[in-house]
C-alpha cells in the first residue's frame, strides 16, 4: 500500500510539474519577443510554434495623434486623466465614418525598426505568423497598405488549414470578422475567443503560442481564455514601449490637454477643407447624436 501511495504521489507531482502555465510579461523591446521565439523554435520545432501579433501600438503606431490609437482611446473616454468635452466628441452616428476616413488618410510608422527583420526571420524559418487586430474588416485596405509599406507581409507564412490551404473568412459572429492574407480583423471582439475560434476553424494546434499586444484588456482576455489549457506552452507579452515613451515625453501622462486640443483643432481643420472640396459628404451636421 505504501508503494502504491508513493507511486500515485509521483504521478500527480509529475503532472503538476509538466503542466504548462501562461507566462505573462511586460516588455518595452521587441528583441525579447525574438529571443523567446528562437528558444521555443529550438525546443519544439518551427512547425509547432505560433506567433500572434497585434498591430496598433505593437507593430505600427500612428505618425500623428489624430486617427491613431490615442485618439481612439480619448474619443471613447478610456483615458483616466483627460476626457473629450462635448464639443470635442465625434457624433456617434458619424463615428465609424470618421475612423475609416482617418485610417485612409493617416500614415503609420514602426514601433521598432527591427520588427520587419524579426518577422522575416520567423517566416523564413517556417513559423506560422499572423496578425490579430481589433480593427474592423472594413478597414482592411489601409491596414494592409501601411504594413506592406513598412515591409511586413503576413501572407508569407499565415495560419493555414491542416490541409495546407490558406483560408479566407469573412462573416459575422457577434460582430463582423475576417481572416485573409494572414490578418484577422475582429471588430473589437474578445481576442482570446477569436484566437480559439480561428484555430478551431483551421483545425490547427501548436505546442507553443506567443502573443504580443499593448492592450491590458486584450492581454486579460487572452490569459483568461487559455489559463486552464495545460497542453500549450503559452507566452503573453504586453508591449508597453509606445505608452512608456508617451509618458516620459508628457511627464507621466499618456495624453496632455495641449495634445488633446491639437487633435480637436486638426480634425476641425481637416473637416473644413474636406467640406469645402466635397460639400456632399458633409454628413456630420446632418446626423443626430444618438444617446
Amino acid at each position: 500500500m505504501k508503494n502504491i501511495i508513493i507511486s500515485l504521489l509521483f504521478i500527480i507531482t509529475s503532472g503538476i510539474l509538466n503542466a504548462q502555465s501562461i507566462n505573462d510579461t511586460v516588455i518595452t523591446d521587441f528583441k525579447d519577443v525574438n529571443k523567446l521565439v528562437n528558444q521555443k523554435t529550438e525546443k519544439y520545432g518551427a512547425s509547432q510554434v505560433l506567433v500572434v501579433l497585434d498591430i496598433d501600438n505593437t507593430i505600427l503606431t500612428s505618425q500623428v495623434d489624430l486617427g491613431g490609437d490615442i485618439w481612439y482611446q480619448w474619443q471613447r473616454g478610456k483615458l483616466e486623466n483627460i476626457k473629450p468635452t462635448e464639443k470635442q466628441k465625434i457624433k456617434r452616428c458619424f463615428y465609424e465614418d470618421v475612423i475609416g476616413l482617418l485610417y485612409e488618410l493617416g500614415t503609420m510608422q514602426l514601433t521598432d525598426s527591427l520588427i520587419p527583420n524579426y518577422i522575416h526571420h520567423w517566416q523564413n524559418d517556417g513559423l506560422t505568423v499572423f496578425a490579430l487586430t481589433s480593427r474592423s474588416p472594413k478597414y482592411r485596405t489601409p491596414t494592409e497598405r501601411e504594413l506592406i509599406k513598412q515591409g511586413i507581409d503576413f501572407s508569407i507564412s499565415p495560419l493555414q488549414t491542416v490541409n495546407h490551404i490558406t483560408p479566407m473568412y469573412h462573416y459575422n459572429l457577434d460582430r463582423e470578422m475576417s481572416y485573409m492574407n494572414g490578418i484577422m480583423m475582429t471588430t473589437g471582439m474578445n481576442k482570446g475567443k477569436m484566437l480559439d475560434h480561428i484555430l478551431g476553424r483551421t483545425g490547427q494546434s501548436y505546442k507553443a503560442i506567443i502573443f504580443v499586444d499593448d492592450s491590458e484588456k486584450n492581454i486579460k482576455n487572452m490569459k483568461q481564455h487559455y489559463i486552464n489549457n495545460t497542453e500549450i506552452d503559452f507566452t503573453i507579452f504586453q508591449y508597453n514601449k509606445i505608452i512608456n515613451d508617451r509618458k516620459k515625453k508628457n511627464g507621466g501622462v499618456i495624453l496632455t490637454k495641449k495634445q488633446a486640443k491639437k487633435m480637436d483643432r486638426d480634425w476641425k481643420e481637416l473637416t473644413k477643407t474636406l467640406n469645402h472640396i466635397f460639400p456632399g459628404r458633409n454628413i456630420e451636421n446632418k446626423c443626430v447624436n444618438l444617446k
